[in-house]
């Protein structure tokens, strides 16, 4: 059953249908949102970074809700038809795959090293850019990928176990950080 019904205009034609995935998703992300919020609030230093990985976080929240990379999947497999391309995809998707990630963890490693004077704060970055790696690699979605990441582990696939492995960091390294 829908969650969310398109009488705004801004989600007209979206809907959330809550499954496990989802659920999960959105709490792990949300739990790590609100621990970053809360560690700006009573951090004496680094306030700007722990709003800036909260925020982050709550992308995150939305994105698993309404998996907009599905969406931008699909758009770029119609541009690609439409192109005759489609056929080629994989290498683009692999290279896509290795600078995406190369770039996250360039800004990650950049702003560790800023503040790498707190254990902290550089576990936090480095789990939020767990969790956004893992999102986009679901977003590129090369199929050997996609079939470790959506094979079943136990109740969850195995992107849920990464989903809550980068959330509890960030919310252990959030807890962590003293006042």
């Amino acid at each position: 059953m829908p969650l969310l019904a398109a009488a705004h205009p801004v989600c007209r034609g979206m809907s959330v249908t809550l499954d496990a995935t989802r659920v999960a998703g959105s709490l792990a992300f949300g739990a790590a949102a609100l621990a970053c919020l809360r560690a700006a609030r009573v951090a004496p230093r680094g306030r700007v970074l722990w709003w800036v990985l909260g925020t982050v976080q709550l992308f995150c929240v939305l994105e698993v809700l309404f998996a907009l990379r599905y969406e931008l999947h699909d758009i770029a497999t119609g541009l690609l038809q439409e192109h005759r391309w489609y056929a080629s995809r994989g290498q683009w998707q692999a290279e896509l795959l290795g600078t995406g990630l190369a770039l996250i963890a360039a800004i990650a490693g950049w702003a560790a090293w800023r503040h790498r004077d707190d254990g902290a704060r550089t576990a936090a970055l480095a789990g939020t850019a767990l969790g956004v790696s893992v999102l986009g690699a679901e977003t590129i979605s090369l199929h050997r990928i996609d079939a470790l990441m959506y094979s079943q582990a136990g109740p969850f696939v195995v992107v849920v176990w990464l989903w809550l492995a980068a959330a509890l960091v960030v919310v252990a390294a959030a807890l962590a950080q003293r006042r």
